[in-house]
């Protein structure tokens, strides 16, 4: 197999032109392993039947920079779901091979099991991200959160809807990476789903602008307007009085 590795351009070219219907699964590795493998190497691999009837070729092949975008794409549909997935947030695979690996995984993603989604939330692409954000599970989001690719602008997306469940946002606002941002503060004290005490512990990092215009908010709750009141009873004196 070293031997393979190491041959010269024209050699691997020949090599495989002579061998690629006896090549073995090691000899189609080392050769797709090959600092000269070409464009046309790698597609007459793709091309022959034997060749990729052996998973780890088709994974290989999958991940290749060299293989056809036809070849890749259609072999895609025949890996397992976890190998997708390492597929998906690897740079080194072309995009357009990233992209056609997303579509499928969001085709797949309803029939996995609650185990599979929480091991897929911690390391998936942005595509299953967007997808995970809303699943029901708390578990599911509790994996999501330590995921290196989610955004602030996607929490804020879910925690400014009404999608965020309770469990969620109280999640959210415990959380050790998330819960300093102040646009995350501010989201989970608007959001009428956030668990009370959750919601009055954020209170006192808003600023004083902010404040007024959470409490003068239609969507804010009475407690957390209480709240609000007793942390500048200065400004809501009048309000106080009236009531």
């Amino acid at each position: 197999m070293l031997r393979v590795k190491s041959l010269a351009r024209e050699e691997l070219i020949a090599f495989v032109l002579e061998n690629a219907s006896v090549l073995s699964e090691e000899e189609t590795l080392a050769v797709l392993d090959n600092a000269n493998v070409t464009t046309q190497i790698v597609g007459k691999i793709a091309q022959t039947a034997r060749l990729t009837g052996y998973y780890s070729v088709r994974f290989r092949l999958v991940a290749h920079r060299q293989t056809p975008l036809a070849h890749s794409v259609k072999l895609v549909h025949y890996l397992y779901w976890f190998d997708l997935l390492a597929l998906s947030i690897d740079v080194q695979v072309p995009a357009p091979v990233r992209r056609a690996i997303d579509t499928l995984l969001m085709i797949k993603v309803e029939n996995l099991t609650t185990g599979d989604k929480v091991a897929s939330a911690r390391r998936c692409s942005q595509a299953l991200i967007n997808i995970f954000l809303y699943d029901p599970e708390p578990k599911v989001f509790a994996a999501l959160l330590v995921n290196k690719r989610l955004r602030e602008e996607d929490l804020l997306v879910l925690a400014n809807s009404d999608r965020a469940t309770p469990d969620q946002l109280l999640m959210l606002a415990h959380d050790t990476r998330w819960s300093y941002r102040y646009a995350i503060r501010k989201a989970l004290v608007m959001n009428p789903a956030t668990p009370r005490a959750a919601a009055a512990s954020q209170l006192r990092h808003m600023s004083r602008g902010d404040l007024r215009r959470i409490h003068a908010s239609p969507g804010t709750t009475v407690y957390v307007r209480r709240c609000i009141e007793r942390l500048r009873p200065d400004d809501f004196s009048a309000v106080m009085r009236r009531e």
